[in-house]
């Protein structure tokens, strides 16, 4: 095998780095060489890829495809295994902690950059991942990129959507320690029957009366129609246009049939004020079914999003005189401001979230039609999906001068092989394979997220797809032509030890104030605690 780092494995070597089995844990005894080359050959005989993953059944299916086409490309020098380690991220997670503990290494793994860190522990030496800038820089396998001259750090690859691979550039330690597999954002979904007028329970309020004129019987009778139209939702292909046509007849003759029509807010301000307002609409025409204008789908994302669109702190990479609890920034009259905001809007009904449901997802309530807009991730779209009325999609409304969206969708990390370089090659070759630009637009779409590659939104295969957006085909299209448009609005938040539970803690501060009851101080402070209790 010919390698770029001989001198790193005798040191390697002389230090005792045989064994794995504390790796991801801590272990002071062990030393791994985060920074590590690629060989220039290939090996004589196959080299196994393990890939553990959590993906479902249909997502797994299309993983595979890419894993079958790579395993021919390469057959005899690489194969790639995927390995369904667990059925979410979390328990993926877990179980890869476990595992790095008892010795057992794959060559790379799915998940987020917050779990990521786990792997990475405080110490550089300790990392059972590699950091990747060896990589990207090699001459026979890497990708253009943009550094820092006076540091030399990668701040860009060509061709790479820069929201997605900055991911990887926000760990605790210098460096590009995770590459993007394929991506998802928020969205807000809105009933757009409801928002069109199709929103009055009593229809004898547009029945013809004797009493009524010519003109009003006529105006009665064409809502008949259209509203007759709009709620047939057979009529696939048509459903927007008469939606459009029904709501612009309602705002026309608002004196004569009922039903009040609702525009899609941009702005948070504007959002809250149309969730009371569609609260109100339905006091003051004695609707009294159990209803909620908003709902939000991740109380974590809610929050990371509003502190950072409103320029609050939230967390650091970096540390104060060495005090691992300065990671955390969020515990402010700011973050208590943002509280008792939200607090506010869910004791009037005009919102609510999964945390305050105790684990529901408002989703359920969107699809039940017991709720008017939900905002959820894009890549679960498919649960935000009705057979009852009409769904509309739209960017998720901001706060602040600029939109900033939070990014999800899972990315990948590379361990430490015990310097078999091969492993590393092999696993680096099968993410370009599966980064390709036509390769990742078909695996992200098929799995209702977003591509990593900018020359992928170019594709044939892409722009075929979201051709259909808009013709009431389906989420899954109308999604794409949405984020495709906001690309360069997404934001990340620095990843270290500590972090996941930062994000689990900021999104729980709504079970401690709406399930346990406490004040929004106390229940801030539980979460501040909390945090700085894992770094300590």
């Amino acid at each position: 095998m010919k390698t770029k780092n001989l001198l790193v494995l005798s040191l390697t070597a002389l230090l005792g780095c045989v064994s794995l089995t504390s790796c991801g844990s801590g272990g002071a005894d062990i030393y791994h060489e985060v920074d590590q080359y690629l060989p220039e050959d290939d090996p004589t005989s196959q080299i196994d890829i393990n890939f553990w993953h959590c993906l479902g059944h249909a997502k797994q299916d299309n993983l595979n495809v890419v894993v079958e086409k790579f395993n021919a490309a390469y057959a005899g020098k690489y194969h790639v295994n995927p390995i369904a380690l667990a059925g979410d991220y979390n328990s993926l997670s877990s179980d890869v902690q476990t595992k790095l503990r008892s010795g057992e290494v794959p060559a790379i793994t799915m998940g987020y950059p917050d779990s990521f860190s786990e792997y990475m522990t405080d110490e550089l030496h300790q990392s059972a991942i590699l950091r990747l800038d060896n990589f990207i820089k090699d001459k026979n396998f890497g990708y253009q990129y943009t550094a820092n001259p006076s540091t030399g750090q990668i701040t860009a690859l060509e061709d790479f959507v820069p929201g997605f691979f900055n991911e990887g550039n926000g760990y605790q330690f210098d460096g590009v320690w995770s590459m993007p597999m394929y991506k998802s954002t928020e969205a807000l979904f809105y009933n757009k029957s409801y928002f069109s007028g199709v929103n009055d329970p009593n229809i004898v309020l547009y029945e013809i009366k004797p009493t009524d004129s010519d003109e009003v019987r006529n105006v009665k009778n064409q809502y008949k129609v259209l509203r007759q139209t709009a709620e047939d939702l057979t009529i696939k292909a048509e459903i927007n246009d008469n939606l459009q046509t029904l709501k612009t007849f309602i705002e026309t003759h608002q004196d004569v049939v009922p039903g009040i029509t609702y525009d899609v807010p941009t702005s948070w301000a504007d959002l809250l004020l149309l969730a009371k307002k569609i609260k109100e609409d339905r006091d003051n025409n004695g609707i009294t079914s159990d209803y909620i204008p908003l709902g939000y789908d991740s109380d974590s994302n809610m929050m990371i999003s509003q502190l950072a669109q409103r320029g609050f702190e939230y967390t650091s990479k970096h540390i104060v005189g060495g005090d691992r609890t300065t990671h955390f920034k969020f515990n402010n009259a700011n973050t208590i401001g943002l509280l008792n905001e939200i607090k506010a809007n869910v004791d009037a009904g005009y919102m609510t979230t999964k945390n305050k449901l105790g684990g529901a997802f408002t989703s359920d309530l969107f699809t039940d039609n017991k709720c008017a807009m939900s905002i959820g991730s894009t890549g679960g779209s498919s649960y935000q999906t009705s057979t009852s009325f009409a769904v509309g999609v739209a960017a998720v409304p901001y706060s602040g001068s600029a939109p900033k969206y939070i990014q999800q969708g899972p990315s990948v990390c590379f361990f430490d092989n015990a310097n078999n370089g091969y492993i590393h090659k092999g696993a680096w070759l099968f993410y370009k394979y599966m980064a390709d630009p036509e390769m990742n637009a078909k695996l992200a779409l098929d799995n209702s997220y977003d591509p990593i590659r900018v020359s992928s939104f170019n594709t044939t295969y892409y722009n075929n797809h979201i051709a259909k957006a808009n013709k009431n085909l389906g989420l899954n299209y109308d999604v794409p032509a949405l984020t495709k448009t906001i690309t360069q609005y997404y934001m990340t938040t620095d990843v270290f030890r500590g972090s996941a539970t930062a994000r689990n803690e900021i999104g729980a501060t709504m079970t401690y104030i709406f399930r346990n009851g406490l004040s929004v101080e106390r229940a801030l402070n539980k979460a501040y605690t909390a945090c700085c209790a894992v770094v300590q």
